[in-house]
């Protein structure tokens, strides 16, 4: 590559990201490289921290009284802070223990960790840690220093990791995921630890609950429970130099401020009772995986009986009609699923699939649409296309057919079939190229290049010579994917080769 060129590329990636070159980190007052604008910040942690809280399991619902009680703590917190943005904590409903920032202070913790936590100082400690990433601007820089390397940042499609709700999700960028999942270095996990506890003495808790917390990090990573600590914190590994960082902020910081133990295990105390129907709904995921659907459906309704607030143990039940073909059951399970948490996709996406197979048309419609304001998905998106393909309305069809097409597995390419006998007959020369020239006998020749997955037959061709028009009909089936030179025979120049016009009239995905 030119020099010129790559300047040019520099400063269209610099001028897309809306870049200023340095920064003063707001939280240590650091000159810092940052190739990202606070614009940016603002709106990936608008754009995708409710999809992403979606992808994880939703929003915990049960006791709706934990959520709030954490977004007071963390507002307490957040009050704190370096840098004034707008804070907003969820409680994921997810077992596994794990807690992450997106950048603009979108901050989440899952079920599974808050289980863990022995006081209200060790949650604080927690969601400080959080504030200081995204107050820090760390998942920014994370990028920044991907842009660095990569010289752009990559648009993809995210389909959810290969087990969980995730799925079926989708995502419009990879910004989201990395973002995530990525793992801090040790400068900025020691830099939030230390400004995190700063904030954790400055709102009046008592900061030995973060020197507390990694200490039973540390002590859980050394007793290799590896399956809890291969998720706990996965961008946040823990250390014993992390817990000798703290405890020496601990003493200059000084003795003093709340613990909560009182406030947090009221706040807790139904969460925490309810741990053995998170248990029992565990195994019976591990048996379904087995195939033992007899288990699976008898652990599920056992921690039911536990916690009949939970719609992820009436979800399951439902899939597992689906699977063996019971809608009726399956429906009166998705409604139950539905009406304890409204606001989760996969319930509603799921319910709509069920409506569609027993022939409640308008009913799965509108879980349809109402599953993709939650969460765009591909089967959310293919029904819907499949329900207005039926009911005539093309244009809506062509564009819910074309989304879910993007996707890989099995609905993609359902997808991809159902678009193109649609599309077919509109757009023809989308699907099937055609070029001209000649043979090295001097023949004048059509090459035909079907770029589907599907047979196509009753191929018709327009072809324009010396300014008379005609067209030409392609006997036989062209095969997916298959290319096919037809010699019509015909001797002529290259100069008459070229100014011969041939375009696609028609074509029929062959039965």
């Amino acid at each position: 590559m030119k020099l010129n060129s790559i300047k040019v590329l520099s400063f269209l990636l610099l001028t897309s990201l809306g870049v200023a070159g340095c920064a003063t980190n707001p939280v240590t007052g650091k000159n810092e490289i940052m190739l990202v604008s606070e614009d940016w910040e603002l709106n990936v942690g608008k754009q995708y921290y409710s999809p992403l809280r979606q992808q994880q399991g939703g929003d915990y619902t049960a006791d709706p009284a934990v959520e709030e009680y954490v977004r007071q703590v963390g507002q307490r917190l957040a009050a704190q802070s370096d840098r004034d943005l707008p804070y907003e904590f969820n409680v994921i409903n997810d077992s596994t223990p794990n807690a992450w920032a997106l950048p603009g202070g979108k901050i989440s913790i899952n079920r599974g960790l808050l289980v863990q936590l022995k006081d209200e100082a060790e949650l604080a400690a927690v969601l400080g840690h959080e504030i200081v990433h995204s107050a820090a601007k760390h998942g920014a820089k994370g990028q920044s220093r991907g842009v660095l390397l990569q010289g752009a940042v990559a648009a993809a499609t995210i389909v959810g990791n290969s087990k969980g709700y995730g799925q079926a999700a989708q995502l419009g960028s990879s910004i989201a995921a990395q973002l995530t999942n990525q793992k801090y270095g040790r400068a900025a996990e020691l830099e939030s630890d230390l400004y995190g506890m700063r904030y954790m003495a400055k709102a009046g808790y008592d900061v030995q609950g973060a020197v507390g917390l990694q200490e039973t990090f540390v002590r859980l990573s050394e007793g290799r429970r590896n399956d809890f600590i291969t998720n706990l914190f996965a961008s946040h590994p823990p250390s014993q130099e992390r817990v000798a960082k703290n405890r020496q902020t601990a003493v200059a910081l000084g003795a003093g401020g709340e613990r909560g133990e009182a406030r947090y295990a009221k706040a807790m105390a139904r969460i925490k009772k309810m741990a053995p129907a998170y248990q029992k709904f565990d195994e019976a995921r591990a048996a379904h995986k087995e195939n033992n659907l007899k288990k699976a459906v008898s652990l599920t309704k056992q921690a039911i009986n536990m916690e009949p607030k939970e719609g992820h143990f009436h979800s399951f039940l439902g899939d597992i009609s689906i699977q063996t073909n019971n809608m009726k059951a399956a429906k009166v399970y998705f409604d139950r699923a539905v009406k304890l948490n409204p606001n989760f996709y996969y319930y509603q996406v799921r319910r709509g699939e069920v409506n569609q197979r027993r022939g409640a048309v308008s009913a799965a419609r509108a879980d349809y649409q109402r599953s993709l304001k939650l969460m765009p998905t591909a089967e959310a998106q293919y029904g819907l296309g499949i329900i207005e393909r039926d009911a005539g309305n093309t244009k809506v069809a062509k564009e819910m057919l074309s989304g879910a097409a993007q996707s890989t597995g099995d609905i993609g390419k359902k997808a991809t079939n159902a678009l193109l006998k649609l599309d077919l007959g509109d757009n023809p020369g989308n699907y099937l190229i055609v070029n001209r020239g000649l043979t090295s006998k001097g023949t004048f020749a059509f090459q035909l290049i079907n770029k589907t997955s599907s047979p196509l037959a009753g191929i018709k061709l327009g072809v324009t010579m010396n300014g008379n028009k005609s067209t030409s009909n392609i006997s036989g089936t062209l095969g997916a994917g298959e290319t096919r030179i037809i010699d019509t025979g015909r001797s002529m120049s290259k100069a008459q080769a070229d100014a011969v016009q041939v375009i696609v009239l028609g074509a029929v995905v062959a039965q």
